[in-house]
């Protein structure tokens, strides 16, 4: 018997549009999937269907046992969204103890140092900032120990460095507790940074389900590179792949060499060259954007403090890390 959520061939149709189409997947007791995909690819449908907040066709069942026709609240999961939803006339310590037996006090005070808000419990939410809702918001989700946790962008209304802050302490939070748990996200870092297993969506469909490193490494199609970030394709028999097969030694062809930002960088000496085409700089590094013969337009990194002009010919080296290989 299977132990944790197990989906199979499910969908969701709303009209004659099928949201979700035939998605099936397995979330073993105590493990983190992210669903990650754009807008409109139907991961937070998915989720909403897990929850019994949507029809489904198919399969939705938990430790190998249906959960068909079992009503949202008796389903033992829980629920949380990118507002938080808190409750605006309880304290921080009503909030997270909502729902749980009288006498919790320990297990409130328990979660909120979990969650970076010990002492805490007598705040007002009112007096919080958006990422202390949050968490606060998390707390209370998992105050009854849900046997599944169910995230909907939770970090999405948040500035860039809070998200990245508090992703990882989802992960610290999700981990310690055991909590098995979907975490819907369209941003690929967070879902890298709290998940054990990301699950890669487009149109309704799964294509693709793997560990963060081997997702990124070996992205199964085309398509899946191409949302993961990788800019550029080169047929791997190509003579414009030629400095790029050293790096990354035999590989059967036909094949199709993915590029990710970095592939190359700017150095005194290379394998290649590159025609400038604009400069700019982010979090302490140079991003150049160089014009490769048989390539195309990609984004070079160089040394912080790097000067190019558009039109400079620079040397590129190639880092193999950003380097992947899809099979034809």
């Amino acid at each position: 018997m299977r132990s944790g959520l197990s989906l199979r061939d499910v969908v969701v149709r709303y009209g004659s549009v099928a949201a979700v189409d035939g998605v099936s997947l397995d979330v073993p007791t105590g493990s983190v999937v992210a669903l990650l995909g754009p807008s409109g690819c139907g991961k937070s449908s998915l989720l909403r269907a897990v929850a019994g907040l949507e029809p489904v066709e198919g399969t939705v069942a938990w430790d190998g046992i249906s959960v068909a026709g079992v009503p949202v609240h008796r389903r033992g999961f829980g629920l949380m969204f990118q507002d938080g939803q808190l409750f605006a006339h309880r304290s921080v310590g009503g909030n997270v103890s909502y729902g749980l037996p009288a006498r919790s006090a320990v297990r409130v005070a328990e979660l909120l140092e979990l969650v970076g808000l010990a002492g805490y419990e007598s705040r007002a939410v009112a007096t919080l900032s958006g990422g202390e809702r949050q968490r606060v918001a998390l707390a209370r989700a998992l105050a009854p120990a849900p046997r599944l946790l169910l995230l909907d962008e939770p970090l999405s209304a948040l500035d860039r460095a809070l998200r990245e802050r508090l992703a990882v302490d989802l992960r610290a939070a999700l981990v310690a507790t055991g909590t098995t748990a979907v975490f819907v996200t369209h941003d690929q870092d967070e879902a890298f940074a709290v998940a054990d297993r990301v699950a890669v969506m487009a149109s309704g469909k799964l294509l693709q389900v793997d560990a963060p490193a081997d997702l990124w490494s070996r992205p199964a199609s085309r398509e899946v590179a191409s949302f993961l970030g990788y800019e550029a394709f080169v047929p791997l028999d190509s003579p414009a792949a030629a400095p790029l097969r050293e790096a990354i030694g035999a590989r059967p062809s036909p094949a199709t060499l993915a590029l990710a930002e970095g592939a190359f960088v700017v150095g005194r000496s290379g394998v290649a060259k590159g025609t400038v085409r604009g400069v700019s700089s982010r979090r302490g590094r140079s991003e150049v954007r160089v014009d490769v013969d048989g390539i195309g337009v990609v984004t070079a990194l160089g040394p912080v403090g790097g000067r190019w002009a558009a039109g400079d010919v620079v040397e590129l080296a190639v880092d193999p890390d950003a380097l992947a290989v899809l099979d034809d």
